[in-house]
């Protein structure tokens, strides 16, 4: 990975897409563990007929969490991974249904807790996980937990 790569999530099927530029670490230099793992975000989505994108400040534990999630949910094809977020300015549930076919069911919001909000549907299949889950390990080697943050199962 050069300088110049984009860092990102991208979860997409048939022309509709939800994806996660990280653009940079707000406070890398900071005190607090807590402080140092907030990474500024840049989220595009497409919808349908829907489109937009928005900034958002995501934390390191969260694509922890749901790389682990993506993980388990590959090797099983039976469950559910989630990624979760503090503020709740983006939110996927991915269900599988055990036999290689997928449902992500996605949330963003442009403003943490009083803006505009979206809610759509992304259906795949098994094929695309992996990479997801390789982009997801390039985000947690680019930008890992700082400090003694604990990540919630």
């Amino acid at each position: 990975m050069t300088d110049n790569e984009t860092i990102y999530f991208e979860l997409k099927d048939s022309g509709d897409f939800i994806r996660i530029e990280l653009m940079n670490l707000n406070y890398p230099n900071a005190e607090l563990d807590w402080d140092r793992n907030w990474i500024k975000s840049n989220v595009i989505v497409k919808a349908g007929g829907f489109s937009g994108q928005f900034e958002c400040d995501l934390m390191t534990t969260d694509f922890e969490r749901f790389k682990k999630s993506l993980s388990q949910l590959y090797d099983k094809l039976d469950g559910t991974a989630s990624f979760n977020t503090m503020e709740g300015q983006v939110e996927i549930k991915i269900k599988g249904d055990g036999i290689g076919h997928f449902e992500a069911d996605c949330s963003v919001m442009d403003d943490a807790g009083i803006g505009n909000k979206l809610d759509f549907e992304i259906n795949f299949d098994q094929t695309i996980i992996s990479e997801m889950v390789r982009q997801l390990n390039d985000i947690t080697k680019t930008y890992p937990i700082s400090g003694d943050l604990k990540i919630k199962k």
